[in-house]
């Protein structure tokens, strides 16, 4: 039997140890913290047969391969001394392609991967056999053991997955665009966007790839991007982009105003989903009646409410710089409630939206951060927590003034993730309206 070894507990490693106990591996999980790993991922390890090793165990032992965890940084002391050792050492993606007998739609960017990712699902589901995974939610690899290994794989790719990528190969992929993020993680911000650049690697003049040509992120890379890219944007063909809608060989096949969801990048997004999906088979006009039809995700410019004329919207999901100015370029009348874990960014990349921000009201770790450097600049406040910031800008608030939460920050200083954070203001929201 070969041997794997995971080195992290999270839920892509724990479908990557699904999958070498499908494949017939002998398998073992090191994780830094064995103290925290819940009962029920405890009781899947009995049921797998995966032992659970020490730092020094794990050091005794001959892996033929080593998956790492996505939240696993390659400074992590266990992960460098295989890589020292020269060892199979790869990422929970790269594990899963080794089995794949279909193929893979990849999708990376800092801003935009879920929404487009959940577009091309979308608009693939029923006409194709598709699973949407990666950093989506759904792990690479127990969506192989769910879809039997064929079909089609719409993959979010986070440039931690792509970080230790050897042979991974989508027949179709896409960056989105690049922008400052994770710097908390990374040296330097090449490093970051080097990353993502694994996405094309192993690509070749047989598979398609996408850039958008009006992202000032990815034109200063466009000597590191393959030949065979193709561009979309403004003036670019087959497919184009604007305010007004997406174009097909420059006719309007779609208007902005057809569609539920809000902003110019999200007309990007909708175009790059157009034409993958296209590219995998799928008519162009059904491409385009899909999109109509589809519906913004929970915590990405999440429409909530409308409470005595105040619109409340859910950005949870805007964890960086590039993320918010997006958010705050689609309103008007912003009471904007941000921050938490401080990942770095310009804070004069937010100066330009000035007169679309009414005030601001800030939040957790970095609220004294964002005070010192958006004082003068917007009105603005600490508010600590969201639900002070809900009652103190909902109190100041008139009729068609929108309270935004778009954090440009991590949660992990008081919530457990994004998605925690976003439910908590929904139901800040929803008990505010019932106590009216």
């Amino acid at each position: 039997m070969r041997k794997l070894l995971v080195i992290g507990g999270g839920k892509s490693g724990l479908s990557a140890l699904e999958l070498g106990h499908f494949m017939d591996h002998q398998c073992f999980l090191y994780d830094d913290y064995p103290e925290k790993i819940e009962d029920n991922t405890r009781l899947f390890l009995n049921a797998y047969g995966v032992e659970l090793l020490s730092s020094e165990q794990v050091k005794k032992v001959d892996f033929d391969t080593v998956v790492v965890s996505p939240g696993v940084p390659q400074t992590n002391k266990i992960v460098k001394f295989f890589l020292e050792k020269n060892s199979d050492v790869i990422s929970e993606i790269e594990f899963g392609f080794r089995y794949l007998k279909g193929n893979v739609i990849g999708i990376t960017g800092s801003n935009g991967k879920t929404t487009t990712t959940a577009m091309v699902g979308h608009i693939m589901h029923g006409e194709e056999e598709t699973a949407v995974c990666g950093n989506y939610g759904y792990p690479f690899c127990k969506a192989l053991i769910e879809q039997k290994f064929e079909g089609w794989y719409v993959v979010e790719l986070s440039s931690f997955q792509l970080e230790l990528i050897k042979d991974f190969k989508p027949k179709i992929a896409c960056i989105l665009n690049l922008s400052p993020d994770h710097l908390d993680r990374y040296n330097s911000l090449e490093d970051y966007y080097f990353a993502k650049f694994n996405i094309f690697k192993n690509m070749n003049k047989n598979t398609v790839f996408f850039a958008n040509a009006d992202d000032d992120g990815l034109l200063n890379y466009r000597d590191k991007l393959p030949s065979f890219t193709r561009w979309i944007g403004e003036k670019t063909l087959p497919i184009g982009v604007d305010e007004k809608g997406i174009y097909y060989e420059r006719n309007l096949i779609l208007r902005s105003e057809q569609v539920r969801f809000k902003g110019l990048h999200n007309l990007y997004n909708a175009a790059f989903a157009i034409s993958m999906a296209h590219e995998a088979g799928i008519g162009l006009r059904h491409c385009v009646e899909k999109i109509r039809s589809f519906n913004p995700i929970e915590h990405r410019l999440e429409f909530v409410d409308i409470i005595r004329g105040v619109y409340f919207y859910n950005d949870s999901k805007a964890t960086n710089f590039d993320s918010v100015k997006k958010a705050l370029s689609s309103f008007k009348n912003i009471r904007w409630i941000a921050g938490g874990i401080y990942k770095g960014g310009d804070f004069e990349d937010f100066y330009i939206y000035r007169e679309n921000i009414k005030k601001g009201y800030f939040i957790g770790d970095s609220a004294p951060i964002f005070m010192g450097k958006m004082k003068g600049i917007i009105d603005c406040e600490i508010s600590i927590n969201i639900e002070n910031a809900i009652k103190h800008a909902f109190n100041e608030a008139n009729p068609g003034d929108v309270i935004l939460l778009s954090p440009a920050c991590s949660s992990f200083d008081q919530f457990k993730n994004y998605e925690e954070r976003g439910k908590v203001f929904k139901n800040l929201v929803k008990r505010l309206k019932d106590e009216l």
